[in-house]
């Protein structure tokens, strides 16, 4: 029997058969999910002037880290590069591309992508500690950190977490139990790790009188992973696109099943235990954690909006109408997605967060804002 966010981690990430080592269904043709970059092209484009800005803000660095965390397909970086190399030769030469991956099938799949970009500083792949037993995919040490940002699309999502939920009156955690016959179930128990106790008492108090029922989800990794992608840059800027909400939301009466979904053949379910590896599952990022961890590695808060309004500040419509000629009805509508306030427009949001810069920069992107902080 073993905590289900052990079971998450496994299910993801085993060098066996893991679901992103191994399976990694990404895209509209025979997979389980869709991102943005494989959605419409806009996304990249807009994506290219935002990370322009926060190039301006370091002082043009050489070089400058573009460090994305679970790359995927490698659809988002050939995308940004491709960019870069047509509309900015001087960035594209200064670049260097660091791709956080999982050893196993998305990494091949990012090389193969990759390898026709001809960059002054070629490409480096890099495993998160503590999240498989896989070592290292590059041997050597980490590049020394430098300026530049680390930005991640879909990829908080899927970090493992403790399932836990209120019974009696009091919490208590999820497990998954093999039975005899190799099938799975799910058995709830006492919690598992202490640091939960604590998360859960600042997050709703101690009276649960009224949360009977009320299921959440909490990712310890956090720390673990932002610390480690911190220690990557001498100064800089995390960028996150993710779907999630601040934790007051997250913890609200809509909100009371939890926020754990399955995908497969992109289609969503609740049946967690189906087809372990061969099914992604993920949970709503808890932007709160996210905001209040880098807050404490000194990072600052620069903006924190909804995909919609964060693609609408840089340009949205302005993409549209210099791309539209040559653009199908079906590719518009594509680029529409990505602001549907019922799809992704709004499900999803955008963290901004800088370490080390003194002066206070404007980005296009959040002009629009709206949302309550995720930090104070």
């Amino acid at each position: 029997m073993v905590t289900f966010c052990e079971f998450m981690r496994q299910a993801a990430g085993s060098p066996r058969d893991g679901y992103y080592t191994r399976h990694a269904g990404i895209g509209h043709e025979g997979g389980d999910f869709y991102t943005a970059p494989e959605t419409s092209p806009a996304f990249a484009s807009l994506l290219a002037l935002q990370i322009g800005e926060i190039d301006r803000a370091l002082g043009s660095p050489d070089p400058f880290y573009l460090i994305e965390a679970g790359p995927g397909n490698g659809t988002l970086m050939e995308d940004l590069l491709s960019i870069f190399r047509k509309a900015d030769p001087a960035f594209y030469a200064r670049t260097l591309p660091l791709l956080v991956e999982l050893p196993g099938v998305l990494e091949k799949r990012q090389r193969e992508r990759l390898s026709c970009f001809d960059l002054p500083h070629p490409p480096r792949w890099i495993a998160l500690p503590n999240i498989s037993d896989a070592s290292l995919s590059e041997k050597g040490a980490l590049p020394p950190p430098s300026s530049g940002v680390v930005l991640g699309n879909e990829f908080l999502d899927a970090l493992p977490v403790h399932r836990l939920r209120v019974k009696n009156k009091r919490w208590e955690e999820c497990y998954v139990e093999k039975n005899d016959s190799g099938g799975l179930s799910f058995v709830w128990g006492e919690i598992s790790d202490p640091a939960l106790h604590a998360i859960l008492a600042e997050g709703f108090g101690s009276d649960l009188s009224r949360r009977e029922g009320q299921e959440t989800e909490i990712c310890l990794e956090i720390p673990t992973v932002l610390g480690f992608l911190d220690g990557l840059l001498e100064r800089g800027f995390m960028l996150w696109v993710d779907y999630g909400d601040i934790a007051e939301e997250l913890r609200s009466e809509r909100r009371r099943e939890g926020t754990l979904l399955a995908y497969r053949n992109h289609t969503v379910s609740g049946e967690l235990l189906d087809s372990p590896g061969k099914t992604d599952l993920t949970a709503f990022v808890d932007f709160s954690r996210v905001a209040g961890t880098l807050k404490s590695l000194g990072y600052r808060l620069e903006g924190y909006t909804d995909q919609m309004s964060w693609l609408m500040g840089l340009g949205f419509e302005d993409w549209v109408e210099a791309n539209g000629d040559r653009l199908s009805p079906e590719a518009l509508m594509n680029a529409g997605i990505l602001l549907h306030p019922l799809k992704m427009g709004r499900l999803f949001k955008v963290l901004l967060m800088s370490r080390g810069i003194l002066e206070r920069p404007s980005f296009s992107g959040f002009r629009f804002g709206g949302l309550r902080p995720p930090v104070g």
